[in-house]
Order: structure tokens, then C-alpha cells, then sequence
């Protein structure tokens, strides 16, 4: 497993990185990821915590690029990652029942794969130094 994990690193970091960034549209155009990213209903009310959201998880996302050629990043960037995308997975699965959950189906997927991934290079970690 360990050869796998070294051989996709880049890759898993900077394409998971590329999609998780593109959350910056939530920052920077609301109304428009809203309505037509994740399909919801357009809540003007909503707008702060649309950006919010959107700006943290596209930094998280740029973070993840940055770590696939910093080592040094990678452990404290695919730890919160790990968490962060967990418990979006959680969140969507968690709301299945919900229509509002519909929209967050294919980033919740991807985050799903990232876990997983993310697992897969900790288990191959264990006993190094950070």
C-alpha cells in the first residue's frame, strides 16, 4: 500500500486540491454556485455564510496543492483535511433524506475518496516523524 500511496501523492494532492479549491466560487459569486453548483434555493440572508464556507474551503483546497511539493505541509494539511472533508462526508450522508443534500453529492464523493486516500497514507506513516 505504501508504494501506492507515494506513487499517487501528487496527483491525489493536487487534483483533490484543484476540486476542493473550486469552493472559491461560493466565496466569490453566491448566488451563482448556489443556484447553479448546488442547486438550493438562493437565500440572501445566507450570503455571509456562503462566502465563509466558500473562502475555507478553497483555501483548504490551494493548501492541498501547496503540500503535494512541501513535505513539510503534508501531515498538518492532510490531517485537517482528513477531518474537514469527514465530516462533510458525514454531513451529506448524514442528509440523504433532505433535498438540500442533493447538491453536495459529488463533492461529498470526492471528499469520500480523500478520506480514504488520507487513511491510506497516515496507516502507511505510522511511526515516522511529522
Amino acid at each position: 500500500m505504501r508504494s501506492f500511496i507515494d506513487k499517487t501523492l501528487k496527483p491525489v494532492l493536487i487534483v483533490g486540491g484543484l476540486g476542493t479549491a473550486l469552493a472559491g466560487v461560493d466565496a466569490f459569486a453566491p448566488r451563482f454556485a448556489v443556484e447553479n453548483v448546488q442547486n438550493l434555493e438562493w437565500v440572501p440572508d445566507h450570503t455571509i455564510f456562503v462566502q465563509h464556507w466558500g473562502i475555507m474551503v478553497s483555501l483548504m483546497g490551494f493548501f492541498m496543492i501547496a503540500a503535494a511539493f512541501r513535505k513539510s505541509w503534508r501531515t498538518p494539511i492532510l490531517l485537517y483535511s482528513l477531518i474537514e472533508k469527514a465530516f462533510m462526508v458525514f454531513l451529506v450522508f448524514s442528509n440523504l433524506s433532505e433535498s438540500f443534500s442533493r447538491g453536495f453529492l459529488a463533492p461529498a464523493s470526492m471528499d469520500a475518496v480523500i478520506v480514504l486516500w488520507s487513511i491510506g497514507y497516515f496507516m502507511t506513516r505510522r511511526g515516522e516523524n511529522p
